[in-house]
């Protein structure tokens, strides 16, 4: 097996071997949340008594702790990823709603994805875990992208609002450093009434405020607790992702995450020295 941790925790390891099941549950673990994608082999997956699809290039997931059974019918290779359960922001993602999971990555974003974490499989004896800054970032905009209408107040009513939502999201995240982005500026550019954004954020069990602001903390924790980014005051990085008052977003992160922005970095620079 070869395993590979990222700066924040982020587990990668390759799993191979010949035909084999794996079934049951660890409660003494701690809890975190899985995905693999299956690479080579046969694979089927059952949970509470139901067949779920398990196809080669595609991803699984689940949190961890659930009772289910995942059997290989033949040799097999898979990429495994635990994520922490603090490096997914509770508000964005409620990891404790999600059971398992299955993510076709014949098209789309999906197959974007799954190609590469394929690449990043067969380049990991040359990698090092400074160099998963990139894939830390792509792993949990990945999760929540995918994921959040899954782990909230699942009242979207049909498949088109679910998309428009991914869409919206998708838009704020790549709008997020411009300190002008607003409720009206999304309503605007996705032709829709900024009523109609509220009642998609009220339908996933947030708001489009507490959203924006979630998202932009999240930004400023990975770049806080990362030493790529040791140059940048707290200050700086506060700004950098839309915030314009330093003094607030120290109240907000505190509040979020129970430690101040200075603490939390200085806690990870503690963190990284001693290992």
């Amino acid at each position: 097996m070869n395993t590979i941790d990222t700066p924040l925790g982020i587990e990668f390891s390759i799993l191979s071997g010949s035909p084999m099941e794996i079934s049951g549950k660890c409660s003494e673990q701690p809890f975190s949340f899985w995905l693999a994608l299956l690479l080579e082999g046969d694979f089927s997956l059952k949970y509470k008594g139901a067949q779920y699809p398990a196809q080669v290039n595609s991803i699984i997931y689940a949190p961890t702790g659930l009772d289910m059974t995942l059997s290989v019918h033949s040799d097999f290779k898979i990429l495994y990823m635990k994520v922490p359960e603090n490096l997914i922001h509770k508000r964005l993602l409620n990891l404790n709603l999600l059971n398992v999971g299955y993510l076709p990555c014949e098209s789309g974003i999906n197959r974007v994805f799954a190609t590469m974490l394929s690449s990043l499989c067969d380049n990991m004896d040359e990698l090092d875990s400074t160099d998963l800054r990139p894939i830390e970032i792509a792993l949990s905009e990945f999760l929540i992208s995918n994921l959040i209408h899954q782990s909230g107040v699942l009242d979207f009513g049909s498949t088109a609002k679910i998309d428009q939502f991914k869409r919206v999201c998708n838009m704020i995240d790549a709008n997020l450093a411009d300190p002008e982005l607003s409720l009206n500026m999304v309503a605007v550019q996705n032709h829709v009434s900024q009523r109609y954004i509220q009642k998609l954020f009220e339908s996933s069990g947030t708001s489009f405020v507490n959203y924006v602001r979630a998202r932009r903390l999240e930004r400023c924790r990975f770049e806080l607790g990362h030493p790529e980014y040791r140059h940048l005051s707290v200050s700086d990085i506060c700004f950098r992702w839309g915030f314009n008052d330093a003094g607030h977003f120290s109240r907000v992160f505190r509040s979020e995450f129970d430690i101040t922005p200075r603490e939390y970095r200085r806690k990870h620079s503690e963190n990284a020295i001693a290992s």
